[in-house]
């Protein structure tokens, strides 16, 4: 397994890290203050023995003296027992606690915890009289005209052993803790990746037999919800083009069925026996305005799969004259225009820039003027006029033709769909999807609206340079 590559040890390895931190992080954040709130208590402890110590000073005939008697018993009577004290007065010792033995203090070698300047104190850590470690206060002060330095100190063997403890059990929890979280942590990532493992399950069963399968996002896990809703809108784009393909191939397969099927058949008849020069002619003609249909429809094939290929990129677009390529259709349409007496009819006269290909603009345009053609009326007129505001191009072409029913208008746009009355006029149904898909690749629009035996009004909505 590449790890790495693997959400569920990603997840793993995240989770062990931050909480594996996170609990070595408190405990030695615990370590650290519990030693401090034990040493500090100590040296609370001290601090208020040498208030005691401080308060048995006074002045007698003339001289400071020191009540002994009030601490020579109990802790500070016993040898070595772990509790001192020695007052110093002028370098010379004053007074010193028995349990000292004669020991006096060397603080040369000691190590100084920290210095509290406003009471004037030092703590030090040192050594006793058996080698013990004691906390030690220093404190010195003025009394009477005469410099005093008293220490206080304490054997911390205790304080220190249950530190030690403290850290131990730290040593063993840690471990455990880490190993504890390894196993939650693997099972919290198996648990938590589980929905992915039956949606992926899932997709596995939709294949392109099963592309009306839906995932039901309702039964989804919040986070895979929007996943799923967005698999189900790729199934439906799936699903539509390979719907779109299957249609492509059977009526790209029927219409071709047609012409080539004529054309086998003009060629057998014409060579069963000899013919008139008339007849030869006749034959001629049927089989090259066959061929031209078939020219047609494997030119709008052509166009119809380079559009869908990203033929057309806006990085790839120039500024043009919208009028520009309007002329140029209405030029290329001008001959079947007069086959059927359409009087074509061009309002646009402001100059109007866009961002574009000129020729398949030109295309998209000649298009539906074709169609305002072929499917208009004999004499009939076709208007072209464009008005400009807010920076998009409206383009209105309108035709005085047959019209489109309103059960039509949604479907005219789709490949090779043609309307009932398609027998007025030859087509093969590719020409407004192929309008459709070029306006769309320049980022506009396209819509129509007819009324039935009265015309048409297609209208392209492009974006102006600016």
């Amino acid at each position: 397994m590449n790890i790495p590559r693997s959400i569920k040890w990603r997840l793993f390895l995240w989770l062990l890290c931050f909480t594996s931190g996170l609990i070595i992080a408190i405990s030695a954040f615990l370590y650290h203050q519990a030693g401090d709130i034990i040493l500090q208590s100590i040296d609370e402890t001290l601090h208020s023995k040498l208030q005691i110590i401080i308060g048995l000073l006074h002045e007698e005939h003339g001289t400071i003296e020191l009540e002994l008697s009030e601490v020579v018993t109990g802790e500070y009577s016993i040898p070595r027992s772990g509790h001192y004290y020695e007052v110093i007065m002028g370098g010379n010792t004053l007074a010193a606690s028995p349990s000292l033995a004669g020991y006096n203090f060397d603080l040369t070698s000691a190590t100084i915890e920290h210095h509290d300047k406003r009471r004037n104190n030092i703590v030090y850590m040192s050594a006793g009289p058996g080698g013990e470690p004691i906390r030690v206060l220093q404190h010195d002060m003025v009394f009477l005209k005469n410099d005093f330095r008293v220490f206080i100190a304490e054997d911390i063997s205790s304080q220190l052993t249950m530190i030690r403890t403290f850290r131990n059990i730290l040593f063993i929890v840690l471990p455990a803790g880490i190993v504890l979280i390894c196993v939650i942590g693997i099972l919290i990532a198996r648990t938590s990746l589980m929905p992915i493992n039956d949606f992926s399950s899932k997709l596995n069963k939709i294949t392109h037999k099963t592309l009306s399968q839906r995932l039901d996002t309702d039964k989804e896990v919040m986070e895979l919800a929007g996943l799923a809703g967005s698999f189900n809108a790729m199934l439906d784009r799936l699903q539509c083009v390979f719907e779109s393909e299957k249609r492509l191939i059977s009526d790209a397969s029927h219409g071709l069925k047609t012409p080539i099927a004529v054309i086998k058949t003009h060629c057998e008849v014409l060579c069963q026996r000899q013919r008139s020069v008339r007849e030869y002619e006749e034959a001629l003609e049927t089989i090259k305005s066959v061929a031209d249909g078939m020219e047609r429809l494997v030119r709008n094939l052509l166009s119809l799969a380079r559009l869908d290929s990203g033929i057309l990129k806006i990085a790839d677009f120039k500024p043009l004259y919208l009028n520009e390529c309007i002329e140029s259709a209405i030029q290329i349409s001008m001959p079947a225009a007069k086959e059927k007496n359409i009087n074509i009819r061009n309002f646009m006269t402001d100059e109007v820039s866009i961002m574009a290909d000129r020729d398949r603009l030109t295309e998209a345009l000649l298009n539906i003027i074709t169609n305002a053609i072929l499917y208009n009326k004999n004499n009939g007129i076709v208007e072209l006029s464009c008005t400009v505001e807010d920076g998009l191009a409206k383009l209105f072409i309108k035709d005085t033709g047959i019209g489109i029913k309103n059960s039509d208008l949604q479907n005219v746009f789709k490949r090779f769909y043609r309307c009932d009355n398609h027998a007025e006029a030859d087509g093969n149904g590719l020409g407004l999807s192929i309008a459709e898909l070029i306006v769309k690749a320049h980022g506009g629009h396209i819509d129509v609206d007819s009324e039935l035996n009265k015309g048409s009004c297609f209208k392209i909505v492009l974006s102006t340079c600016t």
